[in-house]
C-alpha cells in the first residue's frame, strides 16, 4: 500500500529516524538508571541488616545470652513488617524471633520467603528475603528483610523507563513532522514554481523565505542560473532574429548578383558579379564565424590556457597597430599606458576585445575624430579606456549594443556585421570583467573594468 506523500518526504523519514534514536537513547539511560538504583537499594537493604547484626553481636558481648535474647524480642517487638529476625539456640531450637527455623542461614543469603509458621501476613510468601546469620558461640541469630521495597521501586522505575521511552519517541514522531512542515511547504512551492518554468514561464524564480538556510541557499543559485538561462534563451531568440533580419539583405544582393550572372554575356561584367557574389559570401561566412567564436568563449573552453598577462605590453601593441590605421580613416589615436599592468587571462582574446574596441571607434567616428586610448590602474584592478570625440550613443540603447547582429540605425550603412562588441562583452564575461559605457561629452567612452591579479 503506497504511503501518502507527507509520509514519504525526508523530514519525515529524519523524524521518524530521530524518534527511534532518542527512544532508544533515553531506554538505555534509564536502563542503567535501573540498574543502579536496583543496587544502590540492595546495598542499603544490605547495610540495614549489618546494622542489626552488629547489634546483636555487641549485646551479646555485654549481656550474654540472656542480653541477646532481649534485643531479638525488642527488635521482633518493634519493627516493621518487612523486617525479620530468628535466634537458635545450641540444640536448633528456635529461642526468638518472627521465621521459622529452616529460614537460617549463614551468611548473606537472598532466597525466596516462604510462608512463615508465626502468622507471617499472607502477602509474603513469594517475596525474596535478603538475610544475614552469624553464629555467637552455639548460638545462631540472623536479620533480614522482605523485598516488597525494591520491588515496588523496581516496578516504579521499569514504568518510568516505558512510559519515558514511549513519550520520547512519540515526541520526537510529532515534533519531527510539525518541524517538516515549513520545509515540506516550501519544497511544494518550489515544486511549483519549477512546474512553471519548465513550461515556459523563464521569468518566474524560486521562493526566498530570507532566512539564509540551506534552501534559500540552493533556491538563490538556481535562480542565478535561471537568470542566466533566461538571458540566454532570449539572446538566442534576439539571435535568430536578427540573423534573419541582417543576413536577409546580404543574402539577397548575392541571389541578385547570380541572377546577373546568368543573364550577362560580357566577360568583365560576369567577373564583377562573381566578385561582388565573393564577397557577399565572404561577409556571410565572416558573420557566422563571429558567432561561433562568442558561442566557444561563451562556453568557457577557453579557460584552460589563462595565464598571467602583461597588459601594458599588449596595450602599447595596439596602440602602435592601429596607430596608422586611425591615420588612413582620417582619426587621430592617442595613448597613456602606465608600466606595470599585469591581469589573469588568455592574451589572445583580451587583444581582440581590445582590437575590437578601437576598430569600432575608428569605424562609427565621423572624421576627423579623436580617439583616445588608455590603460590605468583602478580601484579594483587594470582598467582600459578607449574615448572619442563622436556622436556617442544614446542613453537607452547602451545595453543593446553587446546583443548579437544589434546595429544602431545609423550604423546599418557603415562595415560591419554587428557582433564586435558582443564578442567584447562574451571575453569580459569569461575573464570576469565588466565592460561600461559612459558619456564623454561629446562622444563615448567604453572601459574594460579587470579583476586584479
Amino acid at each position: 500500500m503506497r504511503l501518502p506523500d507527507r509520509f514519504r518526504t525526508i523530514s519525515f523519514r529524519l523524524s521518524v529516524g530521530y524518534g527511534l534514536m532518542f527512544g532508544l537513547s533515553a531506554l538505555l539511560i534509564m536502563g542503567v538508571t535501573y540498574v543502579a538504583a536496583s543496587t544502590q537499594m540492595q546495598s542499603i537493604v544490605r547495610a540495614s541488616i549489618a546494622e542489626d547484626l552488629e547489634l546483636f553481636v555487641q549485646a551479646f558481648r555485654e549481656g550474654g545470652v540472656p542480653a541477646l535474647r532481649e534485643e531479638v524480642e525488642e527488635r521482633v517487638d518493634s519493627a516493621a513488617a518487612d523486617r525479620f529476625f530468628l535466634l537458635l539456640g545450641p540444640d536448633g531450637e528456635r529461642l526468638g524471633g518472627n521465621l521459622p527455623v529452616h529460614a537460617w542461614r549463614a551468611g548473606a543469603s537472598a532466597e525466596p520467603m516462604a510462608r512463615s509458621p508465626v502468622d507471617p501476613p499472607a502477602e509474603e510468601a513469594g517475596q525474596t528475603l535478603y538475610a544475614d546469620g552469624v553464629e555467637l558461640g552455639a548460638y545462631r541469630v540472623m536479620a533480614g528483610r522482605r523485598s516488597d521495597i525494591l520491588e515496588e521501586i523496581r516496578a516504579i522505575l521499569l514504568s518510568a523507563i516505558l512510559t519515558g521511552g514511549v513519550m520520547t519517541v512519540m515526541l520526537a514522531l510529532v515534533g519531527g513532522i510539525v518541524v517538516g512542515l515549513g520545509p515540506s511547504r516550501r519544497v511544494d512551492a518550489i515544486a511549483a514554481t519549477t512546474r512553471s518554468i519548465v513550461e515556459g514561464r523563464l521569468d518566474l524564480r524560486l521562493p526566498v523565505s530570507g532566512r539564509g538556510d540551506e534552501l534559500d541557499r540552493l533556491a538563490t543559485d538556481i535562480n542565478v542560473m535561471l537568470a542566466r538561462i533566461e538571458t540566454l534563451v532570449e539572446s538566442l531568440r534576439q539571435v535568430s532574429a536578427d540573423i534573419a533580419h541582417d543576413l536577409r539583405t546580404p543574402l539577397a544582393r548575392l541571389r541578385q548578383g547570380l541572377e546577373g550572372i546568368g543573364r550577362s554575356t560580357d566577360r568583365t561584367d560576369l567577373e564583377r558579379a562573381v566578385a561582388g557574389a565573393v564577397a557577399e559570401s565572404d561577409a556571410i561566412i565572416e558573420t557566422f564565424n563571429a558567432l561561433l567564436r562568442i558561442a566557444q568563449i561563451d562556453a568557457g573552453a577557453r579557460k584552460a590556457r589563462f595565464q598571467t598577462v602583461d597588459l601594458t605590453e599588449l596595450t602599447e601593441r595596439v596602440a602602435d597597430a592601429y596607430g596608422e590605421v586611425a591615420v588612413d580613416a582620417g582619426h587621430q589615436l592617442t595613448a597613456r599606458i602606465e608600466p606595470g599592468l599585469t591581469a589573469v587571462g588568455d592574451a589572445d582574446l583580451l587583444t581582440q576585445a581590445l582590437v575590437n574596441l578601437v576598430e569600432n571607434a575608428i569605424t562609427h567616428v565621423p572624421a576627423p575624430g579623436r580617439i583616445a586610448l588608455a590603460a590605468r590602474r583602478g580601484a579594483q584592478g587594470p582598467v582600459i579606456e578607449v574615448a572619442d570625440n563622436g556622436p556617442g550613443v544614446p542613453a537607452e540603447e547602451r545595453d543593446k549594443i553587446f546583443r548579437r547582429l544589434y546595429r544602431l540605425d545609423r550604423s546599418r550603412t557603415t562595415p560591419g556585421h554587428g557582433l564586435g562588441l558582443a564578442l567584447v562583452s562574451s571575453i569580459a564575461e569569461l575573464h570576469e570583467a565588466r565592460v561600461v559605457v559612459d558619456d564623454g561629452h561629446p562622444g563615448l567612452v567604453m572601459r574594460l573594468l579587470l579583476p586584479a591579479a
